[in-house]
């Protein structure tokens, strides 16, 4: 076998791309490293020495998703958010395209890092990353606090979850799934800010 030589960090991106391949092709079961060292045409070791384990695969997949969703969102946030409204709609726009860029692969991603403790205390901390810039954007109309506030951006999280895995797996157009998504961020704030009156 013919390994290209590939400077570390541009192997790295390549073998998460043609994980992604896998888990897109075949599902997560079919995602081990010694297959993905077949499939990216590299030896065994490569893989190995780039993520450790599977679990460690499993969570570079999910970091290089969270990272360019957050990267995207702050993006957006930071063009024009001067009222919640729109906050609300660039954050819904943001979420769903995020999703559909990465492709349906990221939902079972996601769901095979409920797996083990150690990958699911992984992505429960980047979801805690999203929340947190969800929080700072929607800081200048309204504050977040306590018990009730954490569980406005839990209903707001897993809204934008489904809601971004039905557009990307195509079962919701972009459109509606970012109309939904939307209004149920404008629902469960307005609720919160009554109950806090």
């Amino acid at each position: 076998m013919v390994v290209k030589r590939l400077r570390k960090e541009d192997r790295r991106v390549q073998l998460l791309e043609v994980a992604r391949g896998i888990v897109r092709q075949q599902g997560t079961e079919a995602l081990t490293l010694g297959y993905l060292a077949e499939r990216a045409n590299v030896t065994k070791p490569i893989p190995y020495d780039h993520f450790g384990d599977r679990e460690g695969l499993l969570m570079a997949l999910y970091q290089d998703y969270s990272d360019r969703q957050l990267a995207k969102f702050r993006e957006t946030l930071a063009v024009d958010s001067k009222t919640l409204e729109k906050t609300i709609r660039f954050f819904s726009a943001a979420y769903i395209d995020c999703a559909i860029s990465a492709g349906p692969e990221t939902g079972p991603i996601a769901a095979a890092l409920s797996g083990s403790h150690a990958l699911q205390t992984f992505r429960e901390a980047c979801v805690a990353e999203c929340a947190d810039c969800l929080r700072t954007a929607l800081s200048p109309f309204i504050v977040l606090k306590g018990v009730q506030g954490e569980a406005v951006l839990t209903a707001i999280i897993g809204a934008a979850d489904a809601l971004s895995t039905a557009a990307g797996n195509g079962v919701l157009a972009r459109n509606v799934a970012e109309d939904m998504l939307s209004g149920a961020m404008s629902g469960v704030l307005e609720t919160y800010a009554n109950s806090t009156k």
